[in-house]
Order: C-alpha cells, then structure tokens, then sequence
C-alpha cells in the first residue's frame, strides 16, 4: 500500500509563492492560471496561494492603469 502522495511533480505553495513575487510580466496571466487551478484542487484553504493570487492580480492590474498591457 502506498500512503504518500506523488508530490514528485506537482509545485508546492511556497514555490508558487516565491515564482508571483519573482515572476515576469509576460508569464503573470499564465501563473494566475496554475494558481488558481490548485487552488480549485485544493480541499483545505493554503494561505500561500491566496497571497500569491494577491500578488499577481494587485501587479496585473498596476499593469493595466499604467496602459503596459490592454485590457
């Protein structure tokens, strides 16, 4: 019997946390995708991801007001 979960492939919070802060204006919308698809996965509330969905949407909005990218 296996009692662990292949976490193998599967990115943790933190290092989707870490990724929003660090990430490029270009890849911003497509991690925003992954975000919130493990936060759709996700059973238990993980405050990483809803800060880090907080970073990404707070910068593509800053984006948006400064006309950097259409809305």
């Amino acid at each position: 019997m296996i009692f662990r979960k292949n976490t193998e492939n599967k990115i943790n919070s933190k290092e989707l946390l870490k990724m929003a802060g660090k990430c490029s204006p270009k890849r911003l919308k497509e991690l925003l995708k992954q975000i919130e698809a493990e936060l759709a996965r996700g059973n238990e509330k993980d405050d990483d991801l809803l800060i880090a969905k907080t970073i990404i949407t707070s910068r593509l909005t800053s984006m948006r007001d400064t006309g950097k990218i259409p809305l």
